[in-house]
């Protein structure tokens, strides 16, 4: 049995000849593994042949293949024999610097100064990106949180209204139960006041905002005449009708009794604070009382005013049934109240537009439903505000009736639109809208026109919902 070779055997007298560290041209180490043609370090002074990792961080030097005649150890660059030391003066700068530093391993691992440039800018770009996505991150979640509030009131202008509508009332004895109409005046048109005109950039009075039918040039071919690219004028459409008020019959203050009720959007002060001046464009719901009020001085409702939503009591303050603008008085149809701060029927602030689209059943016209508001004669789409909707008439009355008109027709089935701006939508709009001194400047991508200008921020920044509806109502 051979004796294993221990790496204390005593190397020979004579080990095999290699270039030594000072006979080559240079002791720069780069040059030198240049010369001898293999890698650097330690191993980089002796024949391939000679050369073997032992694993623990020394290297052997033998023949491959042969029994261990001899070890030595290698000491930065130069043949040594075993228990002799390399002189000082013999030691490279890089030994003298590696001895300085007190680990070898540590300055071969040693970053250079383009590796050092091409880490920092990874490490610049990869800040950039989670910069980037931070950014987006927040943008993103504010645009969603806006959105959120935006689609939160929505929800209950649709809910309110799909309540109010599918509840709706009427009677064919000649009374108008259900109208609507187009207010397209600077002023807000028939609720003249309830519309603060803004002082500067106001909402456009027609032009780009009276476009019912969708048919503007702007729109692509598939957006043309959809319900949510459509325009209602100024303040929209003034919808009102009677319906049935849901309750608890526990008593006559909660009798499941007929209402009237109408909707609009005004611009207003936001604010009951006198001292606040911000105003908002508010959709409002009125509620008027079933009946008239109990004590010395009552006040009417709609049993005492009748069911006729165009007659005179719903429109104008008539002293001799005392009626006013108090919550609940019939008058407020028309005018919500006369103080401008009062903010008891806002349902949705920061809505800028309203707008329903009325049919009525019609076997031969497309999809079964013929439209009656807003709508020529043949039942196509109608940009005119003077053609209001006064339902009077059952939906089924045909044309060749002596009394027949499609304007009188009571609606089956109403579509309803609202477009409802996000929180930084009505933060710019209000923006626009305020007295500045300099004034806003128009952007030039809206071709320096005011009215382009007031609508480009509104649609970029605002919301559209829309809903079926269909009125359950039968001609009694």
């Amino acid at each position: 049995m051979k004796t294993p070779h221990l790496a204390a055997e005593v190397a020979p007298a004579h080990p095999p000849s290699f270039p030594r560290w000072d006979a080559l041209p240079c002791a720069c180490p780069t040059i030198l593994a240049k010369h001898v043609g293999i890698r650097t370090g330690a191993a980089a002074f002796l024949p391939p042949k000679y050369v073997r990792s032992t694993g623990l961080g020394r290297l052997e030097s033998r023949p491959s293949g042969q029994p261990r005649p001899w070890r030595d150890a290698i000491r930065d660059g130069e043949f040594v024999g075993k228990g002799q030391a390399l002189p000082a003066h013999r030691t490279s700068p890089v030994a003298r610097r590696r001895s300085a530093f007190g680990s070898s391993r540590s300055a071969v691992q040693a970053f250079t100064l383009l590796e050092l440039l091409v880490a920092a800018a990874i490490t610049l770009m990869l800040a950039g990106f989670m910069a980037v996505i931070v950014r987006n991150i927040g943008s993103t979640w504010t645009r969603a949180s806006t959105r959120l509030g935006a689609d939160a009131q929505a929800r209950i202008v649709l809910d309110l209204l799909q309540q109010d509508i599918e509840g709706a009332m009427f009677r064919d004895d000649g009374n108008v139960w259900l109208a609507a109409d187009v207010l397209n005046g600077s002023t807000g048109g028939a609720t003249a006041g309830l519309w603060q005109a803004a002082q500067r950039n106001p909402k456009p009075a027609g032009g780009p905002s009276l476009d019912m039918a969708a048919t503007r040039a702007d729109l692509i071919a598939q957006d043309r005449g959809k319900l949510e690219q459509s325009r209602f004028g100024t303040a929209g459409v003034w919808l009102r009708f009677f319906t049935t008020r849901r309750g608890a019959n526990s008593n006559v203050n909660t009798l499941s009794t007929p209402v009237a009720v109408g909707y609009q959007i005004v611009r207003r002060f936001s604010s009951t604070n006198n001292q606040n001046l911000n105003t908002a464009y508010l959709l409002h719901r009125v509620d008027v009382r079933p009946a008239a009020t109990t004590g010395n001085n009552p006040r009417p409702g709609v049993l005492e005013t009748g069911y006729d939503i165009t007659a005179a009591a719903y429109r104008s303050n008539t002293g001799g049934t005392n009626n006013g603008s108090q919550t609940g008085d019939p008058r407020t149809i028309t005018i919500v109240t006369t103080n401008a701060r009062t903010l008891d029927a806002v349902v949705a602030d920061n809505v800028i537009d309203f707008g329903v689209r009325c049919y009525v059943r019609d076997p031969d016209a497309p999809g079964r439903l013929r439209l009656i508001f807003p709508a020529n004669a043949n039942g196509g789409f109608s940009n005119s505000t003077g053609v209001p909707l006064r339902g009077q008439l059952p939906s089924s009355t045909p044309s060749t009736a002596p009394d027949y008109n499609y304007r009188f027709l009571f609606p089956d089935v109403i579509d309803v639109m609202v477009r409802i701006l996000t929180d930084e939508g009505a933060a710019l709009i209000a923006n626009m809208e305020r007295n500045q001194t300099p004034a806003l400047i128009v952007p030039q991508k809206y071709n320096s026109n005011a009215q382009q200008w007031w609508w480009g921020v509104a649609q970029e920044n605002s919301r559209v919902y829309t809903r079926r509806i269909v009125i359950n109502a039968q001609p009694q």
